[in-house]
């Protein structure tokens, strides 16, 4: 079904290849999965199985490709795009429209097929995935785990023979998770070939038939069937990949025992926001953020996680209640002078022409900034990488350059969203080091993140928001306390 022969890429401009010497056979019907750590090579492969490296990105390509015993060389997009779907690592990049519906149907009118057809197909994804709810609403009110489930419900449209995935459970809940893998399951019995690119192997170990670990651009490892469930998390972290047992996670005891500080930095008092007149999204939250607090703040897709946090750093306007900073009501208009907010999508913060003009960019008077550019460079594992251009790194590798950023501010509160939804182990456990240590006694930080591993070994502090109120705040001292969240909650 997939047949991939001694296959390579290197990007226009580029003087080292990104893949190279790549050989994999995917038969039909198998859920094959690709990890290994950001940057390793695992997107462009997939860009080169469906044909947007070289046709978008532009590049020298090695090797041969075969899809359904077709060169895909000898293909155009449009002839590819009828046999191979893909669901991107960051689904805004494949939206056409502003709504739900229009967006799922564009694709079938695009290639002119029935209306009778097009509503079969409609209605048959929409129970698949259960998102009925979604159908009437716009873009701009899903959340970015919403955004990733519609992604996939366009992807299934056409009824390719063979999906493509680039991290999908990168910002989904729990429930959600557990959804995608059914769907996989689902897609699978009635014969799709799967390919997925994925740093969080858990939800895969028992449903993948092959896991292929790459490393500097090529396949290294191979493991079939039960070979991965027999995989050890130590042998899969020695090799900075997420482990495979996710309830199984240690908790950093040097973190979490450390004592609650009693001065409040920032104050959130009754805030109230509704995106229109008809339903509340928050309703009177109140929550006091002391220094040196580290704070999952948790809940579902679409509960309103990253509204409130725009609210915060002053990116939206509550609609009633007031944010009060040093003990003096904190106005909108100045709220970025003390808070950073790591977006949900990073791409919205990139603007430099390289990772030292990007940290530069606002920074220029800063006292040593040459110095401290290339220390928290080096600390976040991107100093070889100084003079790239930040739209040409992973989404890892973004990720963590954005976080860098917000560091270099030195702001009183730092808020994350979703900061490691496209890190591997080794750098997931790099930006917990991190935030740990910048988090101390004149500072806190907010992260919104559905990672179970990355909170027990970050945060010290558990803010639940269910049905636009909280409705859970407690220290977290032990991994029970977690672990039942996400199983009954999230």
């Amino acid at each position: 079904m997939i047949d991939l022969q001694n296959v390579g890429f290197c990007y226009e401009g580029k003087e080292r290849k990104s893949i190279k010497e790549n050989s994999i056979f995917i038969s039909k019907g198998e859920v094959v999965v690709i990890t290994g750590e950001s940057g390793c090579g695992k997107s462009t492969l997939l860009r080169c199985i469906n044909g947007l490296c070289p046709i978008l990105y532009e590049g020298i390509p090695e090797g041969e490709i075969f899809i359904s015993n077709k060169k895909r060389s000898e293909m155009n997009i449009g002839n590819i795009s009828q046999i191979v779907s893909t669901v991107f690592q960051n689904p805004e990049n494949q939206f056409f429209t502003l709504d739900v519906l229009s967006d799922m149907v564009f694709s079938c009118e695009n290639f002119g097929i029935e209306k009778e057809d097009i509503v079969r197909k409609l209605h048959y994804v929409v129970d698949l995935l259960q998102i009925e709810h979604f159908l009437n609403k716009k873009f701009s009110e899903l959340s970015g785990g919403e955004k990733q489930k519609i992604a996939l419900a366009s992807a299934l449209m056409l009824e390719t023979q063979i999906l493509l995935m680039d991290e999908p459970s990168a910002n989904l809940d729990y429930q959600s998770i557990q959804l995608l893998r059914e769907t996989i399951l689902k897609l699978k019995s009635i014969g799709y070939t799967i390919l997925i690119s994925e740093h969080r192997l858990y939800y895969l170990k028992d449903i993948c038939d092959k896991l292929f670990i790459m490393a500097d651009g090529s396949v290294k490892q191979r493991y079939y069937g039960e070979q991965l469930v027999s995989l050890g998390d130590r042998f899969l972290h020695e090799q900075g990949i997420r482990g495979i047992n996710l309830f199984q996670s240690d908790m950093d005891s040097n973190i979490h025992n450390k004592a609650h500080s009693p001065k409040i930095l920032l104050s959130l008092q009754n805030i109230s926001f509704a995106y229109d007149s008809e339903k509340k999204l928050l309703q009177n939250i109140n929550i006091d953020i002391r220094s040196g607090d580290r704070i999952a703040l948790l809940g579902k897709n679409g509960s309103g996680k990253s509204t409130l946090a725009k609210i915060i750093c002053g990116l939206r306007k509550e609609n009633n209640g007031q944010i009060v900073f040093c003990e003096k009501n904190l106005p909108t208009k100045n709220r970025n002078l003390n808070i950073s907010y790591v977006m949900q999508n990073v791409d919205f913060q990139i603007f430099g022409c390289s990772l030292y003009d990007d940290l530069l960019l606002g920074n220029e008077k800063v006292e040593q900034i040459d110095v401290k550019i290339k220390q928290i460079l080096a600390e976040f594992n991107l100093l070889n990488l100084i003079d790239e251009h930040p739209m040409t790194l992973s989404m890892g590798q973004k990720q963590r350059l954005i976080i860098a950023s917000s560091y270099i501010l030195e702001k009183t509160i730092s808020i994350f969203d979703e900061p490691t939804s496209g890190l591997d182990y080794r750098n997931m456990k790099s930006v917990c080091s991190l935030i740990n240590s910048f988090t101390g006694t004149k500072n806190a930080s907010i992260i919104i993140s559905h990672d179970y591993e990355f909170i027990m070994n970050s945060c010290n502090r558990v803010v639940l928001l269910e049905n636009g109120r909280i409705a859970e705040d407690f220290p977290l001292n032990n991994k029970e306390q977690l672990t039942k969240i996400f199983k009954e909650r999230l």
